[in-house]
């Protein structure tokens, strides 16, 4: 049975190869596009993700405050995991090694401008724009603490930009995803046709609708994966380009097949039951 429907898809597919291969490229082409914006949100999840790991609130003391004195008070905030004292030997120190080359101007300093500072971690539950601000608010309060900063304005614009990129995933996810549904229906309406007098055949001999339909379902699965991975082919050269340009993406390579082939499969079977509900009745 299953090696009948094999062999009957793989005909349908050799009377018309050509329609078969240009279906399955422009398939490939639509396809790519959501690979696109797929591969450019995984990456924009990643750099925030790197961007709450290393998320710190910077607290600068007053030069007269001892780090003694706060220490205790700051780790009663609820939060806050660790409190590691800057020098302003320290921070000058700091500031040199990520200048590097621009760091010349700094050694006809007189003095070193630099006030003494708190790097203060905290808990991963706590890496909430509103936690920040919380912990920060109630920093400011404490004496010997001139300034605090942590970021919390970059990180709530990272969360908007992810937010509204996935909003446009989803819209052309839709839109391509008809597309695509489109371009199998088409293609197995067609085959439909060139088949009539066949499947014609078969129903007055007493064949089952799956024994009909099964081969028309596999070969609009056949065309989604192999469209998906085309698309995912083209998707890996442009990365390779990038890579090339200095553009660092992370490519990961076995989620993306395995998607490409997934959405690919699932995209080809709606379009065939499409086909095959409008023609077989």
């Amino acid at each position: 049975m299953v090696s009948f429907i094999f062999k009957e898809s793989l005909r349908g597919i050799r009377k018309k190869p050509l329609s078969f291969l240009l279906s399955t490229f422009a398939f490939g082409l639509c396809l790519l596009i959501i690979l696109i914006f797929f591969l450019l949100t995984y990456n924009l999840f990643i750099s925030l993700k790197i961007a709450y790991d290393k998320i710190e609130i910077y607290a600068f003391l007053d030069e007269k405050t001892s780090f003694s004195e706060i220490k205790d008070k700051i780790s009663l905030i609820n939060g806050v995991e660790e409190i590691r004292y800057i020098s302003k030997d320290e921070a000058l120190k700091i500031l040199k090694e990520e200048l590097k080359e621009e760091a010349s101007f700094l050694e006809n300093l007189d003095r070193n401008p630099l006030p003494p500072s708190l790097r203060i971690r905290i808990s991963p539950k706590a890496k909430q724009v509103d936690e920040i601000k919380r912990i920060e608010d109630k920093l400011r309060l404490i004496p010997g603490i001139k300034d605090v900063w942590a970021g919390e304005e970059l990180i709530s614009k990272l969360v908007k930009v992810l937010n509204n990129i996935i909003y446009i995933d989803i819209g052309i996810l839709i839109v391509v995803a008809l597309s695509v549904i489109f371009i199998i229906f088409q293609n197995i309406e067609q085959s439909l046709f060139n088949r009539q007098r066949e499947i014609e055949i078969m129903q007055l001999v007493g064949a089952t609708d799956y024994f009909i339909k099964a081969p028309f379902y596999l070969e609009g699965i056949l065309e989604g994966v192999l469209g998906g991975i085309f698309s995912f082919i083209l998707l890996f050269i442009i990365y390779r380009i990038m890579s090339l340009s200095a553009i660092t993406l992370s490519f990961p390579t076995i989620l993306l097949l395995i998607f490409t082939i997934l959405i690919g499969a699932f995209l080809g079977g709606i379009g065939s039951n499409l086909a095959l509900n409008r023609i077989l009745k």
